[in-house]
């Protein structure tokens, strides 16, 4: 009979899928060749991933590991803050540098922050300590989730250097940026650290913790990318609340390779047209391994005057690529205020037949884009949207928060925008989930 140290990797892979760390320590002891053959992975499942945090006890333990066979083990390192210690970047810099020196097969780092004022601080020291010990096998960064100032990417010729020469293995990179309102400037110099980093790049997240709602004015080459921006191995996509216009992703987009783009909550000038000129691209382009394109437009504008409509949410998540006949894509709508009208099209096909905007967007949901059933959820986000907006303009002009006239006929307004909205009759309307 064959024994466990024996047979096939796959097999024994799957035979030890599920146990723990302990319980692999006693099949260790079982013999001098089951030691040998599974110590490997006893070590990977006890550092994978490594959990550390920045206190300079817990970093000063890694560092006694130095020349302990266990640190080639160590693939996967989740850095944690320490509030009860002050943290001084320049010191834990120097440490963390030194405990990475000995990492030599370091691929993936997580910056587990999600309640700080401040991401940087916590990326600054992680990120200086790998280009320090030359850390060049770094393959996954994910950045503090409590976002990072989008001013913050503004670094010298030197500090871009070491980021070019070092993340030249960086395949994934995850990343929130804290801020109010992209300025122009701003946004560049941070896609232009991205695309430095990113020659080898092929899974990108960026997402923002925004604070407000307004559009900022793009670029003199109308965007918030450079002007000549490209990641050449990009496959995977994943934007969410980030200012961007057309041209912006029509540069993330014209990687051939491209298999799967997921955006969100991006705002747009036009939304009906700019979506539009978007997922035409696509199809102009040829795109043809996208096999999952997750598009949430829903209710991220503000409606003026009388053009009410609603953009539908289109998901695509195949084996095989959207161009292919019988491509389902899931088209849905809000149904007033709870519900959802769903419709299923294909999409590659719906491009081909309209070049119209309008007819485009009505053959794509049944004409049901402005109905007042699915518009009416954004309407009343709208009346929202511009109320809180003429109140800050009233509050901002010296006229005091409350009380006087102009702020009751602002709040009237709404109110009466409000009753008229609620008090519409739903009619029947199919395809409702």
């Amino acid at each position: 009979m064959a024994s466990l140290a024996s047979l096939p990797q796959e097999l024994v892979d799957m035979i030890l899928d599920d146990l723990k760390p302990a319980d692999l320590g006693k099949v260790r002891q079982l013999s001098r060749d089951h030691n040998a053959r599974f110590q490997g992975l006893f070590w990977h499942l006890v550092f994978h991933p490594l959990k550390i945090n920045l206190s300079t006890a817990c970093i000063e333990r890694l560092i006694r590991l130095e020349g302990c066979p266990v640190t080639s083990q160590i693939q996967s390192l989740a850095v944690f803050p320490h509030f009860s210690e002050d943290l001084k970047i320049s010191r834990t810099t120097s440490l963390l540098t030194k405990a990475f020196a000995s990492l030599s097969n370091l691929k993936f780092v997580m910056i587990n922050v999600h309640r700080h004022a401040s991401g940087f601080d916590f990326w600054k020291p992680v990120m200086d300590a790998i280009i320090k010990s030359k850390r060049t096998t770094v393959e996954y960064i994910q950045g503090p989730g409590c976002g990072i100032q989008m001013s913050k990417f503004k670094f010298s010729p030197n500090q871009i250097k070491g980021y070019t020469t070092t993340f030249t293995n960086l395949k994934s990179l995850d990343i929130k940026a804290s801020v109010q309102v992209e300025r122009a400037h701003i946004s560049e110099e941070f896609w232009s650290f991205i695309e430095k980093i990113g020659t080898n790049l092929e899974n990108l997240t960026v997402s923002t913790g925004r604070t407000a709602e307004t559009i900022s004015t793009p670029n003199s080459h109308g965007g918030y990318l450079p002007q000549n921006f490209n990641l050449p191995k990009l496959k995977e996509l994943k934007l969410c609340d980030v200012s961007v216009t057309p041209m912006d992703l029509k540069k993330l987009l014209r990687n051939a390779d491209l298999e799967a783009i997921d955006i969100s909550r991006c705002r747009m000038a036009d939304p009906k047209k700019n979506w539009f000129e978007v997922v035409k691209f696509l199809r102009d382009n040829r795109l043809e391994k996208v096999k999952k394109l997750e598009l949430m437009l829903s209710a991220y504008y503000v409606c003026h005057g009388g053009d009410s409509y609603d953009l539908p949410n289109l998901t695509i998540n195949g084996e095989c690529s959207w161009t292919s006949e019988g491509n389902n894509c899931r088209v849905m709508l809000r149904s007033g205020l709870l519900n959802h009208y769903v419709a299923h099209k294909n999409l590659w096909d719906e491009l081909g037949k309209h070049d119209g905007i309008d007819n485009f967007w009505a053959s794509l949901t049944n004409n049901k884009w402005t109905s007042k059933r699915a518009t009416r959820w954004k309407r009343l986000e709208t009346a929202n949207i511009i109320y809180r907006s003429e109140v800050e303009e009233h509050r901002y002009a010296g006229h005091g928060d409350y009380g006087d006239d102009t702020h009751q006929e602002i709040e009237d307004e709404y109110e009466r925008k409000v009753m008229d909205i609620n008090a519409e009759v739903d009619s029947e309307c199919e395809g409702i989930e």
